[in-house]
């Protein structure tokens, strides 16, 4: 498996720490790659190279303390490099601030069942406030044990971050949903946060009533995809529980069931 970091900031030892033991216990090999060459790997040429790519980086988007987010790319031939290797069915787990990749392209977002939006913008046909976060102490609630990605995984409470931000539940399973109260006035919007810091930040007060969905399974092209939303500290990384969801879910999006489940749904990206 491939894992793809870089746009954002999170603890490197203890990421790396935490594939090194999924890998060895499960005897897989796992590489590195940082963007933005990362993105090279993403494409039709490259599908199936991997059997899994873990996305946890956050392409498409310049995040600097104090300037307003901003979108870069993705270029045309970017969207069909992308796009290619989802109709080809690459596997991908997309992991915590990997939702907030190609802001500028819905595309990205209709491929991993929704976007965290770093500045207020479009999506969808309708105008988004910028989204919000705020780290709270929650339970991880298994939704559908069925599942092969939820196979051995239990309710665990730990502390991590939550997102206030649009998901398409329409159009994905839902997998794992939190029990904490998502009352947008409980979170802090994100634009303000990059901009002044989070004491002078206000809250997302007015932002439409977002989802506690922090897991699921959907289709982009014809790739199986995983979204799993906790994953902001090593902390979370040494949770037995998330290292067996995440190890799950990089199985499944590389097993053959998986992948004859997306093709017989398939999901044209544009």
């Amino acid at each position: 498996m491939l894992a793809l970091t870089g746009g954002h900031s999170f603890e490197l030892d203890a990421f790396r720490s935490m594939f090194n033991e999924i890998c060895d216990s499960r005897g897989w090999v796992w590489a590195h790659a940082v963007q933005p060459s990362a993105q090279q790997w993403l494409d039709a040429e490259h599908a199936g190279q991997w059997d899994a790519i873990v996305c946890h980086d956050v392409p498409g988007l310049s995040l600097k303390r104090g300037e307003p987010p901003q979108p870069v790319g993705p270029t045309d031939e970017q969207k069909r490099a992308i796009t290619s290797m989802l109709d080809a069915g690459q596997g991908l787990v997309i992991t915590h601030h990997a939702l907030a990749g190609w802001p500028a392209w819905d595309g990205w977002a209709t491929a991993i069942g929704g976007r965290f939006n770093y500045a207020p913008g479009p999506l969808r046909g309708r105008e988004w406030p910028s989204s919000g976060t705020r780290i709270d102490t929650y339970t991880a609630q298994v939704v559908n044990p069925a599942h092969p990605v939820c196979e051995g995984v239990e309710d665990f409470t730990f502390t991590d971050e939550l997102y206030c931000c649009p998901i398409f539940e329409d159009s994905v399973v839902p997998l794992l949903r939190s029990d904490a109260d998502f009352d947008p006035g409980l979170f802090i919007s994100t634009y303000e946060h990059v901009m002044v810091g989070e004491e002078a930040a206000p809250k997302t007060v007015g932002h439409p009533q977002p989802s506690n969905l922090i897991a699921w399974a959907t289709v982009g092209g014809r790739s199986p995809i995983v979204y799993i939303q906790p994953g902001d500290s090593a902390t979370t990384f040494s949770i037995a529980q998330y290292r067996l969801l995440l190890a799950n879910a990089i199985a499944w999006v590389a097993s053959p069931a998986a992948h004859d489940w997306a093709s017989t749904s398939p999901v044209p990206i544009h």
